[in-house]
């Protein structure tokens, strides 16, 4: 075993461990509870692989699951050292701890590995049995045979009862996959990038089960709803932001189904505190009470989500809306504050799937992740001191999409005696005198930096100026994966109009490549320089936009 992990190790590209063997078993019981049971065969190639594999850490909620360990072990390579067992440990899970919320019915079964070295082998056989699941009775699993290790052979198999019916992504009860090669980075190596799914339910199904176990008539007699609307009218953009202003964010675990079960309206509003299922209900019932078809959903905001589902797919709760005859949905979430007027939800909920929890049931829908109108214009207008080096003005900048609502956040969010210090940074400007924000524009007074020498004079760009589009490129240069969503997408434009002295210049050659482009002129005693990057998830090319909005030689003036 050593030998095979040793040859691993010096191969170029090496993974961090190797899975010898990765296997998935979902059994469905005669009395109704599922069983899964993985066994996995790891040896680890590097530190970080013994680092990760060292302590394996297994969440699962008491009451609806139970969680056996039947093996873990390590079978170490040195000779004279044979073989241990790992010792296991059961309690609350640790995140708890730190929030005092050791009530909570999520709990974790911690399996330590104990001296594990590199090319050692690791075995773990563990076994979940579940007896009741959150909101609905649709129960989903979806297997990949990729992982973030190198995977030797990955097996799923299907043990099912004649009274379950199942859907499934593929039809079969056996599936085997198998690398040509342990390496990932391998030439021969071949990838089943497809996830294996089944179901007890279709997402139609858990729509409408899980609309009918929250949809609760009583809610609706709670009279502070109607002065909540009394109050911010009938405008869903102004309930939103009422629920997510005055209600603070807490842990909460209670319920039927602790995790997943809300509170209802009347405790969210008494106790003033809830997390986002709670705030959905809430927002969900105002909604209504002011004339909309609102209805919570259940949204999944990290990963890929598989077609079948179960309500432990999901790690979010929002609410949706539509105006009748329209049938398509209005995606509202009342968690994040801070958001521009207008604004239903984070541009991070972008890309995500959603399900809506209708009593008629629904198909899952995905929030589109492009489309949004994302700019950033930037004026810079001011009086140029060769002497001192520094442009003495002001930046107007108005905002749309992601750069609104992360200068939205930074205005709000931020004390009055910290504000100039962070649009300081945020523009890039030496000092600031004062900020203010009509809440589309922001107005920034202050200095610039200017680079100069004897025979060179080099303007602030968007390279300098914008924080919001340096964190793209920092993010991406100068090595950018095979595929990235930009943190922050945007059209970025930066219009510098300077007053300057009379001297005799050589303006650069105007640049104009695939999004991106910008041009300097010499216009009645001042210089007017405009440069535009497109750094969106539409455009193509962002890494050439990049590169070219990193150089220096258009924003160059020669002084003769």
């Amino acid at each position: 075993m050593f030998t095979a992990a040793l040859i691993l190790t010096l191969l170029n590209g090496s993974p961090d461990a190797v899975h010898l063997l990765h296997s998935v078993t979902v059994t469905f019981e005669e009395d109704g509870s599922i069983i899964e049971e993985t066994v996995a065969v790891i040896v680890p190639l590097t530190g970080r692989g013994v680092q990760r594999f060292s302590t394996i850490s297994v969440a699962f909620r008491e009451g609806m699951e139970d969680l056996e360990v039947v093996q873990a072990e390590v079978v170490h390579w040195r000779g004279g050292r044979g073989r241990a067992e790992a010792t296991v440990s059961t309690g609350p899970h640790r995140i708890l701890s730190s929030t005092n919320r050791l009530e909570s019915s999520l709990r974790e079964t911690v399996v330590v590995v104990p001296g594990l070295e590199v090319g050692d082998t690791v075995k773990v056989d563990i076994v979940r049995r579940i007896h009741s699941l959150p909101l609905s009775d649709v129960y989903s699993y979806s297997f990949s045979p990729q992982l973030q290790d190198s995977v030797v052979r990955s097996v799923f198999r299907l043990y099912n009862q004649p009274q379950v019916e199942l859907y499934s992504t593929e039809t079969g009860s056996f599936w085997e996959f198998r690398n040509l090669s342990p390496l990932p980075s391998h030439i021969l190596a071949v990838y089943h990038t497809h996830t294996v799914s089944i179901a007890t339910g279709d997402p139609s199904r858990l729509s409408a089960e899980a609309s009918a176990a929250l949809d609760i008539p009583e809610h609706s007699q709670c009279s502070r709803l109607d002065e909540i609307v009394l109050e911010c009218g009938s405008d869903p953009g102004r309930l939103r932001t009422w629920v997510a202003e005055n209600i603070n964010y807490t842990g909460a675990d209670s319920g039927v189904w602790p995790g997943w079960s809300p509170r209802s309206p009347e405790e969210t509003l008494t106790d003033g505190s809830g997390v986002c299922r709670d705030r959905a209900i809430l927002l969900t019932w105002l909604l209504r009470k002011a004339g909309y078809q609102a209805y919570p959903a259940l949204a999944s905001t990290t990963g890929i989500t598989p077609p079948l589902v179960d309500a432990r797919t999901f790690d979010h709760m929002i609410t949706v809306y539509r105006v009748p005859p329209d049938t398509g949905w209005t995606v509202l979430d009342p968690t994040p504050s801070g958001l521009p007027p207008g604004a239903g939800f984070s541009f991070g909920l972008r890309g995500c799937t959603y399900l809506p929890l209708i009593p008629g049931g629904a198909d899952l829908h995905t929030i589109p992740l492009n489309g949004w109108n994302d700019t950033l214009k930037i004026d810079l207008t001011g009086e140029l001191d060769l002497e001192e080096g520094i442009i003495t003005g002001k930046i107007v900048a108005s905002a749309h999409g992601v750069p609104l609502e992360l200068i939205t956040t930074l205005f709000t969010q931020t004390s009055l005696s910290s504000r100039s210090e962070m649009f300081r940074r945020f523009f890039g400007a030496v000092s600031c005198d004062s900020v203010s924000f009509n809440g589309v524009e922001v107005t920034v007074s202050g200095i610039w930096k200017v680079y100069r020498n004897d025979g060179m004079l080099l303007l602030p760009g968007l390279r300098e100026i914008s924080l919001h589009g340096s964190r793209s490129a920092s993010m991406l240069l100068p090595c950018p994966p095979d595929s990235f969503v930009v943190d922050a997408p945007a059209v970025e434009i930066l219009s510098v109009s300077i007053s300057v002295p009379p001297f005799e210049t050589l303006l650069p050659e105007p640049v104009d490549s695939s999004g991106y482009s910008c041009e300097m002129n010499y216009r009645y005693g001042r210089l007017v320089y405009t440069e535009t990057a497109d750094i969106t998830n539409t455009n193509s090319d962002i890494l050439e936009t990049l590169l070219v909005r990193s150089g220096t030689s258009a924003r160059t003036v020669r002084l003769l």
